[in-house]
């Protein structure tokens, strides 16, 4: 009777331990950015007043207790602006990214720490005053995330951020957020988010910033 009782014991504890490390959370809102843009192709140069298109955003990530693979998160949203006048000049980057990361271990159990990389897959189409270009760029960058959550509140705030430099290309993308999560393992999303990118290709060059508000909703299991 005592050992079916510590066997209970001990899958009931594991059990709780896996449901404590095996998680699956999804993402999905609507990004509302202002934008700056310098573009040149060839010898075409461009720095016009631009306005920038609302566009929606998404995320999943999946994290499990094998401690020397790391969690996964993919995550997109489409950078679109375009010139405010009558000039013919326009940016649109759709971004998927790849990250890769650990959560690091820390003894404050409100406390969520995530380091690792990320691959940034990049489709460009950008004109310049009627000169247009396309191409796909991949850029690796460095991923930092932390999140408090607020002890007897379903209340959470942080941020990611992801930043690197490669040659004359860099890329800095900051996100805040605070996060509500109800009993139902749905939760609402709000914050604000800065991407800075600099492309320097044989084809095309660009200077972008997108910052803005975004609003969204999540699961998380």
């Amino acid at each position: 009777m005592k050992k079916a009782l510590i066997a209970s014991s001990i899958i009931l504890a594991a059990g709780a331990a896996n449901a404590d490390v095996i998680g699956l959370t999804a993402e999905a809102g609507y990004y509302m950015p202002d934008a700056t843009f310098t573009g040149k192709i060839l010898n075409t140069e461009s720095n016009p007043s631009m306005s920038a298109e609302s566009s929606m955003y998404y995320g999943v990530a999946f994290e499990h207790p094998v401690p020397v693979i790391p969690n996964v998160r993919v995550q997109g949203v489409t950078f679109d602006t375009k010139a405010s006048g009558s000039e013919d000049t326009s940016l649109k980057i759709d971004t998927t990214d790849y990250t890769a990361y650990y959560e690091l271990p820390v003894i404050l159990p409100w406390l969520e720490l995530d380091v690792g990389f990320t691959l940034r897959a990049m489709d460009v189409d950008m004109r310049v005053k009627g000169a247009s270009e396309s191409g796909s760029v991949v850029l690796p960058t460095g991923y930092v995330a932390g999140y408090v959550h607020i002890p007897g509140l379903p209340l959470s705030i942080g941020g990611e951020l992801k930043t690197l430099s490669i040659g004359d290309s860099s890329l800095t993308d900051t996100t805040i957020k605070v996060k509500y999560e109800s009993p139902f393992f749905v939760g609402v999303e709000a914050g604000y988010r800065n991407a800075n990118m600099t492309l320097d290709t044989d084809d095309f060059y660009t200077e972008a910033d997108f910052s803005g508000a975004y609003i969204g909703a999540f699961v998380d299991f």
